[in-house]
């Protein structure tokens, strides 16, 4: 695959989370995620808009706040990596939920954004389906920015915009990701 573009507003690189983690594909229909990554003024734009499953696994905790552990309930997941290898893993849950961390190298977490308040927003897009949107402040991006990809977890299932490898799911391989460039 060629070099991803996340254009200025009104563009957005926009792509589906439809296979498993290793590549094969993911036959149940409610089972994806569909992701728009786009520039503001104010920083990096993340969108995602899913089915509403069955027994969708949410947090017990009130809607629009950080949720330490998120990734153990249904999320999509945006790793966004810079030129030194530092990357921002940004969670986004399917009540309203999210959560932002930073890594200096592989699981090497060198920030919880515990404070960080972004402007974020979750709703029922249409019925049956529920979306979430996030800033990103300029300040929080890895620059240059470099590598990506994304991951959904539904259900106990791992899907993955870009395969990586191994015997099980593993998303912090940042460098097997896509790579990628901010337009100016």
């Amino acid at each position: 695959m060629s070099k991803l573009i996340i254009p200025p507003q009104p563009g957005s690189l926009y792509f589906v989370i439809d296979k498993f983690w290793n590549g094969t594909p993911c036959p149940d229909a409610p089972y994806h995620a569909e992701v728009w990554i786009s520039q503001s003024s104010k920083g990096l734009v993340i969108r995602t808009h899913c089915q509403i499953l069955p027994h969708q696994r949410i947090p017990d905790a009130p809607r629009d706040t950080r949720v330490d552990g998120l990734w153990e309930y249904d999320v999509v997941e945006v790793f966004l990596v810079g030129a030194d290898g530092k990357y921002l893993e940004v969670e986004l849950g399917a009540g309203g939920h999210w959560l932002v961390l930073g890594f200096d190298g592989v699981r090497q977490r060198s920030n919880d954004y515990a404070t960080f308040h972004p402007d974020h927003r979750n709703s029922s897009a249409v019925a049956g389906t529920w979306q979430s949107i996030i800033t990103i402040p300029w300040e929080m991006v890895p620059q240059p920015l470099t590598r990506l990809n994304a991951y959904a977890i539904f259900d106990g299932k791992f899907l993955a915009m870009s395969p990586v490898p191994g015997a099980e799911p593993d998303f912090h391989q940042p460098d097997t990701f896509l790579e990628v460039e901010i337009q100016k």
